[in-house]
């Protein structure tokens, strides 16, 4: 008679072995899953949490309301920042523009 171990090899012996281990571990965590987390807490507790829950999303809610206030302030400075800078950078180019006159007028004259 042939001996069922000369078939199969070893190595798929094992990894059958290690495969049926899995799913018993699968099989036995699965009703664990299923349930509630919590029942045991008493009403009052319940309550308690669910008031701190609520407290600290509202207080979430205003820092990001005082974040995006902070936000627009800062946007509005720099607005205000690169309206001046703008506006230096017009006068630097019309101060360039006359000095250049007033040295193409001189130079003019010497030529003269």
């Amino acid at each position: 008679m042939i001996r069922l171990r000369q078939l199969i090899p070893t190595a798929l012996l094992i990894n059958l072995s290690v495969a049926g281990a899995i799913v018993l571990s699968l099989a036995a965590s699965a009703p664990a899953q299923g349930r509630k987390v919590g029942r045991n807490e008493s009403k009052a507790e319940r309550k308690e949490r669910k008031e701190i829950e609520k407290a600290d999303l509202k207080d979430e809610k205003e820092q990001r309301k005082e974040d995006l206030n902070e936000l627009k302030e800062e946007r509005k400075d720099l607005k205000e920042e690169r309206k001046e800078d703008r506006k230096d950078l017009k006068e630097e180019r019309k101060d360039l523009k006359e000095e250049r006159k007033t040295r193409s007028k001189a130079l003019k004259e010497k030529r003269k």
